[in-house]
């Protein structure tokens, strides 16, 4: 369904890329995990994905089609939820959907209180999104993510500083996207999370892509995920 050709992104004035010569695909349906110590370049490569920043050389495919030529359309179909908060703090949890769903032309006020029931923020509906808590905070960006009905969501690291209840909530509607048969890009620190949800491990250092395989074939293997990462990081480290 995604394929990535040969990009490279380097920011202004940076000593080197951010990403070098990165080649992989994405099956329709599938859901992949995305790892790398900071700075190996997993948020860049999101951001072109999802076409918050252009692509300076290499393509990236959706469906055969260049990303710089699909339709207004096509574009709505895919999501990504950042890290950092992306709703407005001084408007309501109500506020912030119906606001994010006028930008997708989405007019279905019964689809946005599914959404509200979805991540259980129904009693919070007319709350200031600043007076949230850290783990409220996190549904109501994943809400804003689903908003869309997408077909391929970039989730990037949700998960992170939440309390148990918040997270567990998060990973389980994760994957009932994927039994949906929503394209899935995870990135997390928390390795347990890419076992739990992942098909597919990608592994970027440094801009370079240096893994990509099956999550259960290295299970079956005997190995943790976080054993196997660790190694493969330490012979990347040694051959650059």
């Amino acid at each position: 369904m995604i394929k990535i050709q040969n990009i490279q992104h380097r920011y202004p004035n940076a000593e080197k890329n951010a990403l070098n010569t990165v080649n992989f695909d994405i099956q329709s349906a599938s859901t992949i995990g995305l790892l790398g110590p900071n700075g190996a370049g997993k948020t860049t490569l999101m951001s072109l994905l999802a076409g918050l920043q252009s692509v300076q050389q290499g393509q990236i495919y959706f469906n055969a089609v260049p990303f710089g030529q699909l339709t207004k359309k096509q574009r709505h179909q895919i999501s990504l939820v950042p890290q950092d908060f992306a709703f407005y703090p001084l408007l309501t949890v109500w506020g912030n959907l119906k606001f994010f769903a006028a930008l997708y032309e989405v007019k279905d006020k019964n689809y946005l209180q599914a959404l509200l029931e979805q991540v259980d923020l129904t009693a919070h509906k007319n709350k200031l999104a600043k007076h949230l808590s850290g783990g409220l905070k996190r549904r109501l960006n994943f809400a804003i993510g689903l908003i869309n009905r997408p077909k391929v969501i970039f989730l990037d690291e949700i998960t992170v500083g939440i309390d148990p209840q918040s997270r567990q909530f998060i990973l389980d509607s994760v994957a009932a996207l994927k039994q949906q048969g929503v394209t899935v890009i995870y990135t997390s620190h928390y390795l347990q999370e890419i076992e739990q949800l992942c098909d597919k491990l990608v592994l970027l250092n440094e801009g370079e892509l240096i893994y990509q395989g099956s999550v259960q074939g290295i299970l079956k293997e005997g190995q943790s995920l976080e054993r196997f990462y660790l190694d493969f990081l330490n012979k990347a480290g040694k051959t650059c």
